[in-house]
């Protein structure tokens, strides 16, 4: 019998704990726990080593790209006429050549909908790649019965999400271009330049001045030591990768990220967008606000956002509004709480969050350049500065020398 790992919260008790339990299926699991009283936040397969591996092995395979290609055909197909499996056999006979994860994957849901399964339910096979939103949203569209409008909906939600995660690739890449080519200059100065002056130094025997000797005595240590210094940062790198893939890792990461200057301002920008945009999709859908709030919750990254997130859940099932448990946990910025409560008040929450979500989007790319405008200078200016600091540690002894000699 499968496992699963499932986040829960008695009814009456804000205390949100995992558990790991048996169950034929996650839909059996969560009649399951509501039956037993319990708010269910999030079922997830509790995999071994190995199959875990595979499963993040075949998401990476998924691109992100190829399955935005993918709802747009099947978009069209349905639009024209076709039924679902038509529509699947057409994408699946278009990619036959294509050996990719996706074209596997939608052959296996093409034949449990062949077999009887829904749309949504297929696709919700395969939620830890395609995303609880996405089978959602197919469950939406199932219930409205415009499946095509709950797709389009999807895709634009896809590159809207798209754009802004390009826009932020984008503007760390010359940073650390910049900041990769710096380190490799100032190594390259350190063991291969340095040493050559020093040699003439010491063969003069002058007194060198303070700060040449404290340049000799590092590019000393660092030639003497490089393959420790190499050892000890690949091995400090790898804890660090390591440490993130732990639950305490995790846990400090998620926390930082809220309270680092400069860095704060712009991650809750973009969690605000991102969470109101996956609000507003699920509502305009037809999901209820609890449902909805839930796949919201459980597209964000953040376990100490999603921590939050679920007493807000919880104060919504027991019959508190949107607006007024968000503003207690103080997660969203005023301006949009205060859009959130006119929209929540006057009955048009989904448009509203749409509103938030484009607004948050352009207060992201504006930090976003505000925050690279100060970067590019700022590493500039220290490249400089210790390329400088080497040069006159190197050329001023020959200054000294010449004017001794003169």
């Amino acid at each position: 019998m499968p496992v699963f790992r499932c986040r829960i919260a008695p009814k009456g008790d804000g205390k949100i704990v995992e558990k790991t339990l048996m169950a034929e299926s996650p839909t059996a699991l969560k009649n399951h726990l509501e039956g037993e009283g319990n708010f269910v936040f999030e079922i997830q397969p509790a995999e071994g080593r190995g199959t875990l591996l595979r499963h993040f092995i075949r998401r990476k395979r998924v691109r992100s790209g190829d399955f935005f290609v993918f709802n747009q055909e099947f978009a069209v197909l349905l639009r024209a006429g076709l039924p679902v499996v038509g529509a699947l056999d057409t994408i699946i006979e278009k990619g036959e050549d294509d050996r990719s994860e996706l074209n596997r994957l939608l052959t296996d849901i093409r034949e449990d909908i062949a077999a009887g399964e829904s749309l949504s339910g297929a696709f919700g096979k395969y939620a830890h790649i395609f995303s609880r939103l996405y089978s959602a949203t197919l469950q939406a569209g199932e219930k409205s019965g415009d499946i095509i409008t709950a797709l389009t909906r999807y895709t634009d939600y896809m590159k809207k999400v798209a754009e802004i995660r390009q826009q932020v690739i984008a503007a760390s890449v010359y940073p650390v271009i910049l900041t990769v080519v710096s380190v490799f200059t100032l190594v390259f100065l350190l063991v291969f330049v340095v040493p050559t002056f020093t040699e003439s130094f010491f063969e003069a025997g002058t007194q060198l001045p303070a700060m040449t000797r404290v340049l000799i005595g590092f590019s000393i240590t660092l030639r003497s030591y490089f393959a420790s210094v190499l050892a000890a940062g690949f091995g400090a790198a790898c804890g660090l990768i390591w440490l993130q893939n732990t639950e305490t890792g995790r846990g400090y990461s998620d926390r930082w990220k809220l309270v680092i200057p400069f860095i704060s301002g712009l991650y809750r920008s973009y969690f605000t967008a991102r969470f109101a945009r996956t609000l507003s999709t699920m509502l305009s859908g037809g999901t209820p606000l609890p449902e909805a709030l839930r796949i919201a919750t459980g597209v964000l990254d953040n376990r100490s956002l999603r921590h939050h997130l679920n007493r807000v859940i919880i104060s919504l099932e027991q019959g508190d509004g949107l607006t007024a448990p968000l503003s207690r946990e103080k997660l969203l910025p005023v301006i949009a709480l205060r859009m959130i409560g006119a929209g929540e008040s006057g009955g048009s929450l989904p448009g509203v969050l749409q509103d938030v979500a484009d607004f948050y989007d352009s207060e992201v790319n504006t930090r976003l350049a505000i925050l690279t405008a100060a970067i590019e200078p700022g590493l500039m200016v220290m490249m400089g500065g210790l390329i400088g600091f080497i040069v006159l540690a190197m050329y001023l002894p020959i200054f000294q020398l010449a004017g001794t000699i003169s």
